[in-house]
């Protein structure tokens, strides 16, 4: 079995936000600090003299910016709309409409034609949204009957 060597290094948060306030020129106190992914927040307020006259803010926490995970589908030819029976309006493109017509496909071989027309099109497709269209596309041929 191979050695791991294992190093900790441990540093006051103290330290960190006087180095960080000396650096950048920041307000002197301290107010927050957290951790998002693989960041450090430190948040700095300037301290006031008489607490009664200023006005008391709430502190507003701002939301992670996240990446929308949107499918690409250009060049795809819409043929219909639906909406699916969680009540989500949704587009049905020719290329699922083409993949899933065939009855005798079993369900592993439908989640796997519709992952690789996603994939054809430049998407790294998640199992929400393989399923997602399978069952859309599944859903509308279904209603076309």
């Amino acid at each position: 079995m191979p050695e791991e060597v294992l190093t900790i290094v441990k540093i006051p948060l103290s330290e960190i936000a006087e180095s960080v306030k000396s650096k950048h020129t920041l307000p002197s106190k301290l107010t927050e600090a957290r951790i998002e992914g693989d960041n450090l927040i430190l948040s700095f307020t300037e301290e006031t003299m008489n607490m009664e006259e200023s006005p008391s803010h709430s502190h507003r926490k701002r939301r992670a910016r996240r990446k929308r995970n949107r499918m690409k589908t250009r060049g795809w030819e819409p043929v219909g709309r639906i909406v699916n029976s969680k009540g989500q309006k949704c587009t049905i493109y020719k290329p699922f409409v083409d993949a899933l017509q065939n009855q005798q496909l079993t369900p592993e071989e439908q989640r796997k034609k519709v992952e690789s027309v996603l994939r054809a099109n430049r998407n790294r497709p998640s199992e929400e949204s393989i399923q997602y269209f399978l069952n859309n596309t599944l859903e509308y041929l279904r209603e076309a009957q």
